[in-house]
């Protein structure tokens, strides 16, 4: 398995595309304001999301954080991204190990959330039902387990954007959580 690390220049070149827009851009006539993060973290609440427990395996335990920045990518290869934050230990184990897995939140776990957010790194798996699949630690009740294989880490800002391809699925007839104008809901069919 190899893991690519997209060089600071590919990068560099990746963000400007990104901020570039097709057509003509239109003249400002004033300096425009920076939107605040408290703003964006608002606004931004109002898209719901999955919640979800990144987790990997470093120098033989496990590693995980919460995330909500996790979206599908592909059908062929089935294959998922994960966006983490660059310097985190989490994103560390998951590009030392090579293989991670995604947990979404099922609702009667929803307080991992913020443990897996907020404890210490050792304490995160403490009293929480877990095992080994294909190489990442899986949370034993969870909606959708899905074991990926990194194939691309991009650092992008203050995150990286993890590519996986999914080598392992589970499925459970539980509601998920869902993250809702910073409240956790259950999502009932």
């Amino acid at each position: 398995m190899t893991t690519r690390t997209t060089p600071p220049a590919a990068a560099e070149a990746a963000r400007t595309a990104l901020r570039s827009t097709p057509g003509p851009v239109p003249a400002r006539t004033a300096p425009v304001a920076p939107v605040a993060p408290d703003d964006f973290r608002d606004a931004i609440s109002l898209l719901p999301t999955g919640v979800s427990v990144v987790t990997a395996v470093r120098s033989g335990a496990p590693a995980g954080c919460t995330a909500n920045a996790v979206m599908s990518l592909s059908l062929d290869p089935p294959s998922l991204l994960v966006s983490l934050t660059t310097g985190s230990r989490t994103l560390a184990a998951v590009t030392e190990a090579g293989t991670f897995a995604v947990n979404v939140l099922a609702w009667p776990d929803r307080h991992l959330a913020r443990r897996f957010a907020t404890a210490a790194p050792h304490e995160r798996f403490e009293g929480v039902t877990w095992s080994l699949a294909h190489g990442a630690p899986v949370l034993t009740r969870s909606s959708l387990t899905a074991v990926c294989e990194v194939s691309e880490a991009v650092p992008l800002l203050d995150h990286t954007i993890v590519a996986g391809t999914v080598t392992w699925l589970r499925t459970e007839d539980t509601e998920p959580t869902v993250l809702y104008r910073h409240r956790q809901h259950v999502l009932r069919p």
